[in-house]
C-alpha cells in the first residue's frame, strides 16, 4: 500500500509541473494585452499584472486546471462504476428470472435422480476378535 501512495504521490508532482509548464508557455506566448478581466465592476488587464499578483493569478491558473483535471476524472470514475453497477443488475435480474423458470424443472430432475440412482454397498466395519 506504500508504494501506491508513493506512485500516487510522483504521479500527483509530474501532473503539477506539467500544467504550470503548460500554463507558463501559454501565459508567455498569448497576447495579454488585449485580455481584460472584469471583477466586481473593476477591470484590469493581464499585461499589467506584475510580482505577488502575477505569482497569484499563476497559482489561481494552476490551481483551476488541476480542479478541472480532478472533476473530469471524478465524473468518468462515477461514469463507469454506475454503468458497472446497471450491468450487473441487469444480468442478476436475468439470473433470478432464469432461476425461477428452471427451479421446478431442477427440482423434478432431482427428484427423479435421487429414485433411480443406484445406492452404493456400505462395506460393513470388520469386527475385532479377541
Amino acid at each position: 500500500m506504500r508504494r501506491v501512495w508513493w506512485i500516487l504521490g510522483w504521479s500527483s508532482l509530474a501532473l503539477v509541473a506539467f500544467v504550470a509548464a503548460t500554463i507558463a508557455v501559454l501565459w508567455a506566448a498569448l497576447p495579454l494585452d488585449a485580455t481584460t478581466i472584469s471583477i466586481d465592476g473593476e477591470s484590469f488587464s493581464l499585461a499589467s499584472l506584475s510580482g505577488g499578483e502575477l505569482a497569484l493569478g499563476f497559482v489561481a491558473a494552476i490551481l483551476a486546471s488541476l480542479a478541472a483535471l480532478a472533476v473530469g476524472a471524478l465524473a468518468t470514475a462515477l461514469g463507469l462504476a454506475a454503468g458497472a453497477l446497471g450491468i450487473g443488475l441487469g444480468v442478476l435480474a436475468v439470473v433470478a428470472v432464469l432461476a425461477m423458470f428452471a427451479s421446478p424443472f431442477l427440482l423434478v430432475g432431482w427428484l427423479v435422480w435421487l429414485a433411480v440412482r443406484r445406492r452404493p454397498w456400505r462395506a460393513l466395519a470388520p469386527v475385532a476378535t479377541a
